[in-house]
């Protein structure tokens, strides 16, 4: 086998998906007649930690270890604060604060931190999230406040894990219908934005017990708001309602509500 040329290693790192990669190694088919051992070589040669199990699974195969590790190296390029992580310590985090980081863009290779359990992207220029952003399953808190978010992407809802979700203080006009996908979410923090209503599947979040609403331009809630069946805590001061829907206005289960 001839020796890889530096160049094409770096030409196949550039690479996004497999089916490029393979058609690449075919063109450099004189390099390697087996992916696998491609793949191998392009990982020895540009990464070396030795605890390779973190990141190999059963059904992984090389190129998608290879992806991943090229995206873990992305991450701690493009996260200045992350510097000091080994892409082992960066791919098993549970907790991760990019707290007034002056984000203005957040890379998709976040995707990849499936392990995060609380992320906190507070006080940065955040105007949209990446789609990637619902791969995060084991996500139970998640931290966006002040911000200038004026959509969410329709993949928030993949995070059924997510449990407190703060989006106070950003430009948000509209909620995803995908919000009422989030089953365990009991903290929802919607304070401070242009909301100018809900949508009715935000009565699907059975299992919420606080929600902040004051300071939007809400003049009405939609009926489905009154399925809120666990709701503790309802905070819609500053806004132009008028009335609440008359089921939840009678409820004697809500401990504490704040309509000003």
């Amino acid at each position: 086998m001839a020796e890889l040329n530096e160049d094409v290693l770096y030409e196949i790192l550039s690479h996004a998906d497999i089916q490029s990669v393979f058609q690449l190694c075919q063109v450099k088919k004189t390099l390697c007649h087996q992916h696998d051992y491609l793949f191998k070589q392009i990982y020895q040669r540009f990464y070396h930690e030795t605890d390779m199990d973190v990141f190999k699974t059963d059904d992984m195969t090389w190129f998608q270890l290879l992806k991943l590790c090229y995206q873990l190296s992305r991450l701690l390029i493009l996260l200045p604060s992350l510097k000091n992580d080994t892409m082992k310590e960066l791919y098993t985090r549970t907790q991760l604060s990019l707290y007034d980081e002056q984000i203005k863009v957040l890379p998709p290779e976040m995707g990849q931190l499936i392990h995060l359990q609380y992320l906190s992207l507070s006080d940065n220029q955040l105007r949209v999230l990446p789609q990637e952003i619902g791969q995060l399953s084991a996500l139970k808190k998640l931290a966006l406040s002040h911000n200038k978010l004026s959509v969410l992407p329709p993949e928030i809802g993949q995070l059924r894990a997510l449990k407190t979700l703060n989006l106070s203080s950003n430009k948000l006009s509209v909620l995803p219908p995908e919000i009422g996908q989030l089953n365990h979410l009991k903290y929802l923090d919607l304070s401070n934005n242009q909301l100018t209503a809900l949508p009715p599947e935000i009565g699907q979040l059975h299992a919420l017990q606080h929600l902040y609403l004051q300071y939007n331009p809400l003049s009405a809630f939609p009926p489905e708001m009154s399925q809120l069946r666990h709701l503790e805590e309802l905070y819609v001061s500053r806004n132009q309602l008028s009335v609440l829907p008359q089921e939840m206005s009678k409820r004697s289960d809500l401990q504490i509500l704040i309509f000003k």
